[in-house]
């Protein structure tokens, strides 16, 4: 199997050469259908019923999971409630569970202003609403149809980004919006896979 961003990007590199060329693509890995179904299974159970990022042992899984969240319909998918525990001193609740690396964040975003604009081609990416008034707007690169996702600090909740899915943050209350980030990589200024791109 190989993945399909490592063969555009053999033929990006080869737009350029003249004459008639033979390019050998190698495969990245072999392995058996039944597996490949065994670790999408996997996702599923891991993801959807535990809303857990996977376990992401290879660059193989990273992109194979990448595609199995492509097909996800994040309008009836998100956004997804946060589990809270409340008492006298106030509430907690757990962001996320991860088997993978990453870096989380969060911002203060003052009323009117908007973040983002944006996209990653292998990044996964999760945006968590924790105060006040947002509304999250993604479009899939290519395509001219926008989802909104109104979330409140309120009723606490989450969206995961697609890949090759411009998106941004608008803070659409009165008060300071404060989200929490978790990506899936720390940021490298040398390969940052963001790509600037209105909604």
């Amino acid at each position: 199997m190989i993945y399909v961003e490592n063969v555009v990007d053999k033929i990006i590199d080869s737009i350029s050469l003249k004459g008639f060329h033979i390019i050998e693509i190698p495969h990245q890995i072999q392995i058996k259908v039944s597996n490949v179904l065994n670790r999408l299974k996997g996702f599923r159970n891991t993801y959807f019923e535990k809303g857990i990022i996977p376990r992401l042992n290879s660059l193989f899984d990273h992109q194979l999971f990448n595609s199995f969240r492509s097909y996800i319909n994040s309008n009836d998918y998100f956004p997804k409630a946060y589990k809270i525990h409340d008492d006298e001193r106030g509430y907690f609740s757990e962001l996320l569970r991860t088997y993978s690396e990453g870096q989380v964040s969060f911002s203060k975003t003052k009323p009117e202003i908007t973040r983002g604009n944006h996209f990653h081609t292998r990044k996964i990416e999760r945006f968590s609403v924790i105060q006040g008034q947002a509304k999250i707007v993604m479009r899939t690169i290519g395509s001219k149809e926008r989802i909104e996702f109104n979330l409140s600090g309120v009723e606490p909740a989450y969206v995961d980004i697609p890949v090759w899915t411009t998106h941004n943050i608008k803070n659409v209350g009165k008060e300071d919006l404060i989200t929490v980030f978790w990506i899936s990589e720390h940021y490298n200024p040398d390969d940052p896979d963001v790509f600037f791109e209105k909604v």
